[in-house]
């Protein structure tokens, strides 16, 4: 017979399942405590899983990215190359990219998710492009897409599913500077690294969120302890060891754990089904229901390693827990707690992060996860000092919530720690994230460019009226420059300027300025853009000099009235008003003139990388805060199970139920304020420390932490009154008949 340690095989197996046997068939109220113990292992199961995703999310979406890049670096034979030229574009705040693309003949590359690339006056768009357009949101952007739609694109093509993606069939393309001869699509991905505020908002977020999700878990194993601890004596009296009941107490949390570790898998994957419905912009398209995938040695960590934390605790919970035959003994006076290896912990991680620099990460993470651990770790200590030093005296209700607290202190801090956690990566969070919101805000004001690219003296004509067309930029100055280049392989800069432009007089429409600088001569002929190609085509006719240094031709339009083929850009610049409908109307008037043009916006977007990782963090921080609320949701309606009997006593013998009420509210309001005090403390002392250690200065927002404190404490109200149905259900007189 195999034996592990002094207990065999067999009976520890017939240990487990008669805690697994009276967890499941003790009655309603050991339901209710597996229920509760599978919510909480289940929701830490699911977190976990999704942060484990959020690695092959990105590498996935930046792979399909590169896929699509178009490679100029070597002809394919037997493929039909491809002119393609990238663009950029926005709607309503939606970033748009795609590619015009001019097909050279029948054999050209197909493009990730596309089976044949567009023609001139056809287009290929993505599924949520041809949803927007169709839609009553999309009025404005039709006016872009006035081709002939003859596919869409698949999610091969695309980095999520709700992206603007596009190819444009052009006859123009070609022609315009910035065209790549491509023989095909894909390239390897060379991502940019992160920068060091953003790897640290990476790493404070990550574990701010993942402390709290485990102390959730460690408290819904906890949950109905006291009924719990009175089966198990019951156990004892009929003849069972110590040694066995711990076994016992195991196999009910285990089965506890296991139930929720697959509710936790199927939050996961609801989870993962509701993914891509999310249409923030920082997540540039949306996320592949695919792409939330967990590294499998992670996911098999998690499912191992929760249910196993959930049965530890358990166990350890039993430490200072006499189960004898004829009762339990867990309310007897202990010794205080004890604080001085508490202490080590933010001694530690205060000590790493100040020796950190830049260049050592290890110190930072290790740093961080100290000093938020040490949250909980001295949470108990705090709030039985507070506590205990409280005068028990005043209004009946404080005086009830007062000895309870001091009764039981651990569970108190054991409650509001997942709160205190949060709040105090909050705060820390919130200081680096404004010192990163600084750092990529682009500096100046910002301003609206447009650009267009032109064949010919009437596009920049047509492009000037589009743009003066515009309510309140009748009068906005246009540009018109480009490059030429003789038959010497010289290039020379050339300026598009009608003759009230220029300052030179006489000046009629036709002539041509350059400064002595500028070696060109009447006569010659030259090409117009980077490279000679064919013919020449253009001569220069009368040149006059003029006085200065300025290195480029000062060009009227009429002396390009004999120009076979120009290529010139013409570029203006507007304010940024802050009115959306001014960028929308410069971009419709821009295309319905082709693709050969682009409006965007300067000085007012921001990183990408920045603006994904700063939203992830929002959307983990809401998430990981409704965890913790919930968390002391739960363990105050399992309270409130706990003590039906006597409130029911109390309520019989004339004590209103005002006044328990009251007493509910300071029970939680005690603990919540002094972990809010202790959270503010913590978050302040770690974003200090944080921003020193990587060499930026430390600026507070007091206005932001005493926002996240009200919220802390406004959580207390919250589940106050969602605990008071509770509450007058256990006082009512029917509670009475199980006294």
């Amino acid at each position: 017979m195999c034996i592990v340690g002094r207990v065999s095989v067999p009976r520890l197996v017939n240990d487990l399942v008669l805690g697994v046997r009276l967890a499941v068939g003790s009655g309603r109220n050991s339901l209710v405590r597996l229920a509760l113990t599978a919510i909480g292992v289940g929701l830490g199961v699911m977190v976990l899983l999704v942060a484990a995703s959020v690695p092959h999310m990105i590498d996935a979406r930046n792979e399909r990215g590169s896929a699509r890049t178009a490679d100029s670096s070597q002809p394919v034979p037997g493929v039909d190359p491809v002119y393609a030229v990238q663009r950029s574009d926005e709607f309503q705040g939606r970033g748009m990219q795609g590619y015009l693309v001019a097909p050279t003949g029948p054999r050209a590359p197909h493009a990730p998710g596309v089976d044949r690339l567009p023609g001139p006056g056809q287009a290929v768009l993505s599924p949520a492009l041809v949803q927007l357009l169709e839609s009553p949101e999309g009025e404005m952007l039709r006016p872009r897409f006035t081709q002939q739609i003859i596919g869409t694109v698949g999610p091969d093509g695309l980095t999520g599913p709700n992206e603007l993606y596009f190819y444009i069939g052009s006859d123009s393309a070609s022609a315009m500077p910035d065209a790549a001869r491509i023989s095909q699509f894909g390239t390897p991905w060379a991502g940019r690294g992160l920068t060091t505020v953003e790897w640290l908002l990476i790493v404070l977020g990550a574990t701010s969120f993942l402390i709290p999700v485990i102390v959730f878990v460690a408290t819904s194993t906890r949950l109905a302890a006291s009924v719990r601890d009175r089966r198990l004596a019951a156990l004892r009296l009929i003849g069972a060891g110590s040694a066995q009941v711990r076994r016992i107490a195991a196999g009910e949390a285990f089965v506890g754990a296991v139930a929720g570790l697959f509710l936790g898998l199927g939050l996961f994957f609801l989870v993962r089904s509701l993914v891509p419905m999310v249409t923030v912009s920082a997540f540039r398209g949306g996320i592949f229901a695919s792409d939330v995938r967990p590294d499998w040695r992670l996911a098999v960590l998690i499912a191992a390693g929760l249910p196993a934390l959930a049965v530890t605790i358990a166990t350890m919970s039993l430490r200072r827990t006499i189960i004898e035959p004829l009762g339990v003994v867990r309310r007897a006076s202990t010794a205080p707690r004890i604080l001085w290896w508490r202490l080590i912990l933010p001694l530690a991680g205060g000590t790493l992060l100040l020796v950190a620099t830049d260049g050592r990460r290890f110190p930072l993470i290790a740093g961080i996860t100290l000093l938020l651990l040490s949250v909980p770790v001295l949470l108990p200590w705090i709030v039985e000092l507070v506590t205990n030093r409280i005068n028990a005296g005043g209004s009946p209700a404080f005086q009830l919530a007062v000895r309870r607290l001091q009764m039981d202190t651990g569970t108190a801090a054991r409650v509001v720690a997942g709160v205190a956690v949060v709040l105090a990566g909050a705060i820390a969070l919130q200081t680096v994230y404004e010192r990163a919101d600084k750092e990529t805000t682009p500096p100046g004001q910002g301003q609206i460019s447009a650009s267009y690219f032109a064949n010919s003296l009437a596009q920049i004509d047509a492009f000037a009226s589009a743009i003066h067309s515009i309510d309140g930029l009748a009068h906005v100055p246009i540009s018109t420059t480009g490059r030429v280049v003789d038959s010497a392989d010289e290039h020379h800069s050339i300026v598009v300027e009608s003759c009230a432009s220029i300052r030179v007089r006489p000046c009629v429409d036709g002539d041509v300025f350059a400064s002595p600088s500028v070696k060109v001569s009447p006569g010659e002929a030259v090409w117009f853009g980077e490279h000679r190609a064919g013919a020449p085509q253009w001569t220069i006719p009368r040149l006059t000099r003029i006085a200065g240094d300025d290195a480029q031709l000062v060009i009227t339009p009429g002396a390009l009235a004999s120009a076979g083929q120009v290529a010139l850009y013409s570029n203006t610049h507007v304010p940024a008003t802050g009115d959306p409908a001014l960028i929308e109307q410069m971009r419709n008037a821009v295309g319905r003139l082709g693709w050969s043009g682009v409006v965007y916006s300067q000085g007012t977007s921001r990183d990408a990388n920045y603006l994904l990782i700063s939203r992830i963090l929002q959307i983990g921080a809401f998430i990981t805060l409704l965890i913790a609320i919930a968390s002391l949701i739960v363990v105050a309606l399992e309270q409130m199970r706990e003590r039906r009997r006597s409130l029911a006593v109390l309520t019989a013998n004339g004590v209103p139920r005002s006044i328990l009420a009251r007493a509910l509210l300071w029970q939680t309001s005690i603990p919540v304020a002094v972990a809010v005090a202790v959270a503010t403390v913590a978050g302040l002392a770690l974003a200090a420390m944080l921003l020193t250690a990587t060499g930026r200065p430390v600026d507070i927002d007091w206005t932001t932490v005493a926002l996240f404190g009200g919220v802390a404490l406004g959580s207390v109200l919250l589940v106050t009154a969602l605990t008071l149905p509770a509450l007058w259900q256990a006082t009512s007189t029917t509670a009475l008949r199980e006294v």
